[in-house]
């Protein structure tokens, strides 16, 4: 006997915060760990495994290496069950390469040693090594069942469905056939390889199907995107009488997720109550995002709420709470979304940056700023979402000036978070600098994207379009129009609108026809709206109406409520209110507000009372508490000299407290700052010098009419 073997296998190291080698899962970080010393037995080969198995778990390579060395010094390195365990523990680690090198040189290979090597290989994603070290072992000795169920799932990963078919016809020729882990193993590589026929009719063959094989089908039609065809194998799993585990019901509510339809949705919910898996928090996870995902929010938010009220809702991961807060910003459940964001704050689960996102999106979705940009700076960790998130809100709510300055920070202190403006952040910035008109900015934006190297997006370029055009420099947007090598149809539409807008309709027919005749796309509902606008603008009343008429005919485009409003807009701006009102009463829908509106808008330009009044009494169905058309009416009613009918409209809006305001405002733009100021504002400090300047500039215009009128 060598005395190696009497020797007590302990390792003389001590563990503590300054020594790199302790390295543990097992413990809690701040728990001081005691001198590593593993107890001496007879067998010191039982010592070597169980401490190698010990370092297995904790993951700890350097631990590892240092048993490799006690077990080299103590001559043991040739025993099967020693070497076996330190391939184990070195595949498992993840270093593959020393795995093989102690692998080539091991005096004694058992079967264990060979499938150990493969699942190395497998799990490090050397799928072909795996398979070459099979056919190597063939040549020396038989696998058994395990060995084949390891390279099943080697080959399932790669989808080497020729080789699964290959193992299926060894293992029957063999006499594995009959186990039942390989068996199941077989049915996963088959569905993982995409082939689910054979998966199924090996499940048919099957004297005993448990929940693993069928939890493997299902879930192999899952992952191919079979959904129906799993919901139906589910279903004669429940005819089989087989109880499902927890991974058959997420695989089922995957599945769900993917479709939209009620009743089966009902049916897996009665089926997760019954089996008590309403305390599992994987499961109503899914369940909530099942729900959530095909829209609807307020069942989602009641299980939520449900599983809070059982005490488990402190499980619910942060993903699922943000589903659930995204479903609260799209059915404008604010009420539901703030009884969520207080739970969240009374269970800790903030700071989440996804969840504040979600919070972000959430109040901004329900116009309250306020609270979105209070979330936004309460933020430790602000990620680039969570600045997209906000100024996309600012944006959505008109404010502006504000999105303008957000913009100006993420550019100034990004850098220093390691936060950069991405594609979206561009998209926004241009899309304010659009609705501001700020073009000293909007060149700066332009400047900086084209530095960075994003104009080479087509939506990016679009934005410059409409952003120039917006800027009144619709020499700009036409240059990036025609320098853009590749182009969309939101690219034809966007320089159809810049024209239109700017009041050149010829040269937005142009466009049009030039769209035409590329034959690359066909017009859409926004081209003809944007083509209608711009004939609209220029007063080229036939080439508009011939335009809307062959809408449908031509191109296959059904006329909707905007397009019927941009001809009586064609038609009002020309005069022919007549015309105007005879095409609202031919319409083939009832006209809505954008119709009645634009008419009144013409009989304001025009004077005509009774049909404004009309227009008027139209729209106060559809917006009874706006002013806007109560004002609008009274300046007609004013200009026909019906004083009395303006007085009593303007003492209506005088009294009432429950019209709604809607003010305009208007902004300008100061050495790059924008300036936001109400209609007849008088809150600012140098306001009657502006008032000052505003009367000089329009006593220069009435003198250049008075100069112009005596030519």
């Amino acid at each position: 006997m060598h005395s190696f073997q009497l020797q007590p296998f302990r390792l003389p190291l001590v563990f503590d915060n300054e020594n790199p080698l302790r390295r543990t899962s097992l413990v809690e970080p701040k728990q001081k760990l005691t001198p590593l010393t593993l107890l001496p037995s007879q067998d010191v080969y039982t010592d070597a495994v169980t401490s190698l198995r010990i370092c297995t778990q904790r993951k700890s390579l350097k631990l590892g290496y240092c048993i490799h060395a006690k077990i080299l010094k103590l001559g043991i390195h040739g025993h099967v069950f020693v070497g076996n365990s330190l391939l184990d523990m070195y595949t498992k680690c993840g270093q593959i390469e020393d795995a093989a090198k102690l692998f080539e040189y091991m005096p004694n290979r058992t079967v264990v040693s060979w499938t150990s090597m493969m699942s190395g290989y497998h799990c490090n994603g050397l799928v072909d090594k795996a398979i070459s070290l099979f056919l190597e072992m063939l040549e020396i000795l038989q696998p058994n069942e395990y060995t084949l169920a390891v390279l099943l799932q080697a080959c399932a990963t790669k989808g080497y469905s020729i080789f699964v078919q290959t193992i299926h016809c060894y293992a029957i020729k063999y006499g594995f056939i009959a186990d039942n882990f390989l068996q199941n193993s077989l049915i996963d590589a088959y569905a993982k390889s995409g082939m689910l026929a054979a998966a199924e009719k090996l499940l048919e063959k099957l004297s005993c199907r448990d929940v693993v094989s069928w939890t493997t089908v299902i879930s192999g039609c899952v992952y191919n995107g079979m959904v129906e065809r799993a919901l139906i194998l589910f279903s004669r799993m429940q005819q089989d009488g087989v109880m499902p585990n927890e991974v058959t019901i997420l695989s089922i509510l995957q599945a769900c997720s993917e479709i939209n339809n009620w009743q089966i949705f009902r049916w897996i919910h009665g089926i997760i109550i019954k089996a008590e898996w309403y305390r599992n928090a994987l499961v109503m996870n899914s369940l909530v995002e099942m729900y959530s995902t095909n829209g609807y929010f307020e069942e989602g938010i009641k299980v939520y709420c449900g599983f809070c009220f059982t005490g488990e809702g402190a499980y619910v991961g942060p993903e699922t709470i943000a589903t659930l807060l995204q479903g609260c910003a799209h059915s404008c459940c604010l009420n539901l979304g703030e009884e969520i964001h207080g739970y969240l704050i009374k269970h800790g689960f903030l700071p989440s940056t996804v969840v504040e996102n979600s919070l972000i999106h959430m109040y901004g979705e329900n116009d309250r700023v306020d609270y979105a940009y209070q979330v936004f700076t309460g933020m430790s960790n602000k990620d680039l979402i969570s600045w997209n998130t906000m100024i996309t809100c600012l944006v959505k709510n008109e404010k502006l000036a504000e999105a303008l300055s957000l913009l100006r920070m993420i550019h100034a202190t990004g850098a220093r978070d390691n936060v950069f403006p991405d594609f979206i952040t561009m998209l926004m910035s241009i899309q304010v600098c659009s609705k501001l008109s700020s073009l000293l900015m909007g060149e700066i934006i332009h400047g900086y994207i084209t530095r960075i190297g994003m104009l080479q997006y087509i939506f990016v370029q679009n934005s410059l379009i409409d952003m120039y055009a917006k800027s009144g420099r619709i020499n700009f947007a036409a240059k990036i129009f025609e320098e853009m090598e590749e182009r969309d149809l939101g690219s034809w539409n966007s320089m159809i609108a810049a024209y239109g807008i700017n009041g050149n309709g010829s040269s937005a027919l142009r466009i049009f026809a030039e769209l035409k005749k590329s034959g690359i796309y066909e017009p859409n509902g926004i081209t003809f709206t944007n083509v209608l606008c711009a004939c609209a603008h220029a007063g080229l009343v036939h080439e508009g109406l011939e335009i809307f008429n062959c809408m449908g005919k031509v191109y296959g485009v059904e006329p909707n409520m905007e397009h019927f409003a941009c001809v009586v807009d064609l038609l009002g701006r020309s005069g022919r209110l007549e015309e105007a009102q005879n095409f609202i009463e031919t319409m083939p829908v009832m006209p809505g507000r954008d119709v009645w509106g634009t008419m009144l808008g013409a009989c304001t330009l025009l004077g005509d009372i009774e049909v404004a009044k009309r227009a008027a009494k139209e729209l106060s169905v559809f917006e009874p508490k706006s002013k806007v058309w109560r004002v609008a009416l009274s300046n007609v009613c004013a200009s026909a000299g019906r004083w009395e009918d303006a007085a009593k409209l303007r003492a209506e809006i005088r009294v009432s407290e429950e019209l709604v305001d809607e003010g305009g405002w208007s902004s300008v733009e100061v050495r790059g700052d924008m300036v936001r100021f109400m209609v007849g504002e008088t809150k600012h400090p140098e306001s009657k010098l502006i008032y000052e300047v505003v009367e000089g500039i329009h006593e220069q215009i009435r003198d250049a009419n008075m100069v112009g009128v005596t030519e």
